[in-house]
């Protein structure tokens, strides 16, 4: 049996604190040595040979995570949605949605959930009703506000592929 010190968690030059002595081990042929930490390997490489699969790991799910998480229009122009957003500020951005202006703190802050929920209705991913509770709720407002029927009165275009209805419920 192998009894060393653990002097790959200190870093001395030597391998050893000052004032401590090593252990020492019965080796081959019976004579006692000194047990040294194997000099091909340094501390650390030791130290490092179990992180990186699970660093890469981790890394790859939140690059996943992350790019999975966006609105459809998040990495590409969307011409017809910005025209829409155009629309809303130019019709309703006078008009408060719990308390915060949607021109100025809504379309053109830095509060990226609106911008990311309007995308959502505006690709029919999200009903009326669904978009109209979620402004509400996370802005402190009500649904029939305003603000939000201001937003819902201004016509989408028409989509491509719009959601069955049975789906928008």
């Amino acid at each position: 049996m192998l009894v060393s010190y653990r002097a790959e968690r200190i870093g001395v030059a030597d391998g050893l604190p000052p004032g401590a002595r090593p252990v020492l081990t019965a080796a081959a042929g019976g004579c006692m040595s000194p047990a040294l930490p194997n000099p091909a390997a340094s501390p650390r490489q030791r130290r490092r040979s179990g992180r990186p699969a699970t660093f890469l790991r981790s890394l790859a799910l939140l690059l996943v995570a992350a790019t999975t998480a966006c609105a459809p229009d998040a990495w590409r122009p969307d011409s017809r949605f910005d025209a829409f957003l155009d629309q809303v500020q130019d019709r309703c951005g006078n008009l408060d949605v719990g308390g915060r202006r949607i021109g100025a703190n809504l379309i053109q802050g830095p509060d990226s959930y609106f911008l990311d929920l309007t995308s959502r209705y505006f690709h029919r991913e999200i009903s009326r009703e669904n978009y109209a509770d979620a402004l509400a709720g996370t802005f402190s407002s009500d649904p029939g506000s305003a603000g939000i029927r201001c937003i819902l009165a201004v016509p989408r275009s028409s989509d491509p592929m719009p959601m069955p209805p049975a789906l928008l419920q």
